[in-house]
């Protein structure tokens, strides 16, 4: 809302400098040359305005692609919120899993990831309304041709998962901006798939 006040306001200040400058006889009270000036600066607000516009048409073009929400949100809400603690408690496991102890417990690392990419799914689920096959693409199990250190993905997915929980989504799920539900899906996705990988790669260590 605040962008387009900021917008329209420029569009009338442009209209107004335009009526000014009709109104005013040539040469008037201005500098040589200062009319062009005032016109060159009306021109970069139009192309700022213009670029804004495109930038949040774009926008709302690739959440309505990648990250449309799901209409019926408040009803899962329960679930979400679920979820939502879920992967956090299994992270925060995961974490102690593999910094406590005088061994490194990889059963347990591997079966709270597997908790954290199934919760995962069914936030992506709840969050977003892709159709099934859209879903399903985005979601397929991670098969990376070098599975990297147990230590680095945990610092990762723990990275990953700070940001998602971190979206404004979930500071008012009633208004959402297509920037927002864009950045917040991507965060999604990156946790799922980070603890996958992380599932595969404390399961080779067992």
């Amino acid at each position: 809302m605040k962008k387009v006040f900021i917008s329209i306001s420029f569009i009338f200040a442009a209209a107004v400098s335009s009526c000014l400058f009709a109104q005013t006889p040539a040469g008037a009270g201005a500098p040589p040359g200062a009319g062009d000036r005032n016109l060159a600066g009306d021109d970069i607000k139009t192309r700022s305005i213009e670029m804004e516009r495109m930038k949040q048409e774009s926008e709302r073009t690739e959440a309505a692609l990648f990250a449309p929400i799901n209409k019926d949100i408040s009803s899962k809400f329960p679930q979400i919120k679920e979820d939502f603690e879920g992967i956090q408690m299994a992270d925060a496991a995961i974490i102690k899993a593999y910094s406590s102890g005088k061994t490194i417990d990889y059963h347990a690392i591997s079966v709270f990831a597997d908790e954290i990419s199934k919760k995962s799914k069914r936030l992506d689920s709840n969050l977003f309304a892709l159709p099934g096959d859209k879903k399903d693409d985005k979601t397929d199990a991670v098969k990376p041709d070098k599975v990297r250190p147990v230590r680095d993905l945990i610092v990762d997915l723990d990275n990953a998962i700070g940001d998602f929980v971190s979206s404004k989504i979930f500071a008012n799920i009633k208004v959402i901006e297509p920037s927002v539900a864009i950045k917040t899906r991507t965060d999604l996705l990156k946790v799922l798939h980070l603890s996958e990988e992380l599932s595969v790669s404390a399961k080779e260590q067992k």
